[in-house]
């Protein structure tokens, strides 16, 4: 999972509740950076008033659905500072940064 990429939501949760958005759901991922073990994903209302709900969502709560075909490149141009060791993507279970560098040390178990 990265940056554009399409996710749905596999859990509720009184915080994503708060934030109008439920299990089931498929959003966007909207920010390049993963903060706090978290992506920052963007869903669609389908409301012509308030198109869209954003809300930061736990990666453990997530299931990738779609590539959104982001390269490194434009996911390094996107993250703060251009800083490449910016935990950025999730791939086979572990959180990396473009440098290859890896945060959690069990896969699939981010607070590792």
């Amino acid at each position: 999972m990265k940056y554009f990429d399409k996710v749905k939501l596999t859990v509720d949760r009184d915080r994503y509740k708060e934030d109008g958005i439920q299990k089931g759901e498929i959003g966007t991922i909207w920010l390049p950076e993963i903060r706090d073990n978290e992506f920052y994903v963007c869903f669609e209302t389908g409301d012509e008033y308030n198109w869209y709900k954003y809300s930061m969502i736990k990666i453990s709560d997530l299931e990738f659905v779609e590539d959104g075909k982001c390269p490194d490149e434009d996911i390094l141009d996107a993250l703060p500072k251009n800083n490449p060791k910016w935990w950025c993507k999730v791939e086979y279970g572990y959180i990396t940064n473009l440098i290859g560098e890896k945060k959690n040390k069990i896969p699939y178990d981010y607070d590792s």
